[in-house]
């Protein structure tokens, strides 16, 4: 089930993840080297996560094709940590794509098994899928061949047979997620995580996702929690990023600055960061967030969000600002 009351997610040492204990905001990978497979820093941001009492971190296949899940194991080693599913190890999330070459559910367990020889156990604690079954080459000639259901299962098949501790959906909005449940009650395998995009600048959309997962008992994982870069505090109409991240981010950077000026007034006033007030506004809404970190340093800022909690009435205040923003990019993934 998913854990405690969205108020005091933040302030939890430990929430439960089907049947993991893990911390109550987690590292995402994505901003890590895509390209090597050692690298001293990444080993530094997880001796970090370490000392912060951090314990989760999520990765993917596609994240330079494997060598995410590689560099995560070897970084591992680094810091003295080891993956696995008990108290004193790193649980590690990984995800399959569901690309147009996997047609069977086998295919499924064989990318799991290459997963769990890359992040080095016979067992991942979470395996997901990346995200629905989207990619349609032969789409604009007429012909869809959806195959969710064959993923499904291969995801089902991996739980049972012990391959994955636990299994979760990424991208899913209402509509897949209940037909994705219906598949996996009948084979009496629960869906235990919905990592979606989710940040106080990409709200709106996902709230019917939100309340659904919650009705469900799914634990919702929040990825680009600081709107790629946006909320961290960075980037304003006085300081924008540089080009050519300059020319994509102005409209945003724009359009967020009435939510900054009140995450800045409010980081102030608690003397915390504008990136740490943004991602205890995620926990508060019952989320896991699992910002990226390119350094130790932007990893111990990022967990310095937890052990506070922002009070209703700032949670409020943000989202009525939010709410009359205009909406962060979609990544490409729209929930339905």
């Amino acid at each position: 089930a998913a854990s405690s009351s969205s108020s005091s997610l933040p302030l939890c040492e430990r929430v439960n993840l089907g049947t993991l204990s893990i911390s109550p905001m987690g590292l995402g990978t994505l901003n890590l080297p895509l390209d090597k497979e050692t690298d001293d820093e990444t080993t530094s941001v997880l001796k970090v996560a370490r000392d912060c009492n951090i314990n989760f971190c999520d990765t993917a296949e596609a994240y330079g094709f494997g060598k995410s899940e590689t560099l995560l194991q070897n970084a591992c080693d680094g810091a003295g940590l080891q993956i696995g599913t008990n108290v004193d190890a790193l649980v590690a999330a990984t995800k399959f794509a569901p690309v147009p070459w996997r047609t069977e559910e086998q295919s499924v367990v064989k990318a799991c098994q290459a997963s769990a020889q890359r992040l080095g156990v016979d067992q991942i604690p979470l395996y997901q899928i990346h995200f629905p079954d989207i990619i349609q080459p032969l789409k604009a000639f007429g012909v869809e061949n959806r195959k969710d259901e064959i993923y499904w299962e291969g995801l089902a098949e991996c739980h049972t047979s012990g391959l994955a501790a636990n299994v979760g959906v990424s991208n899913y909005g209402p509509e897949t997620l209940l037909r994705a449940q219906e598949v996996f009650s009948r084979k009496g395998v629960p869906i235990v995580s919905n990592q979606i995009n989710l940040s106080v600048l990409r709200y709106r959309s996902s709230e019917k996702t939100l309340q659904l997962c919650e009705e469900l008992g799914i634990q919702v994982l929040a990825y680009f929690p600081l709107a790629n870069g946006l909320l961290a505090g960075k980037y304003s109409i006085d300081t924008p990023p540089k080009f050519p991240k300059s020319l994509t981010m102005k409209k945003y950077y724009e359009d967020a600055e009435p939510v900054l000026k009140i995450l800045r007034r409010i980081g102030t006033e608690r003397e915390k960061t504008v990136a740490q007030v943004a991602i205890n506004w995620v926990m508060m809404k019952g989320a896991i967030p699992i910002p990226g970190a390119r350094s130790a340093a932007m990893a111990r800022d990022n967990f310095g969000s937890m052990g506070w909690a922002l009070s209703a009435k700032e949670v409020d205040e943000l989202e009525v600002a939010a709410s009359a923003a205009g909406e962060f990019s979609s990544g490409g993934f729209e929930l339905v």
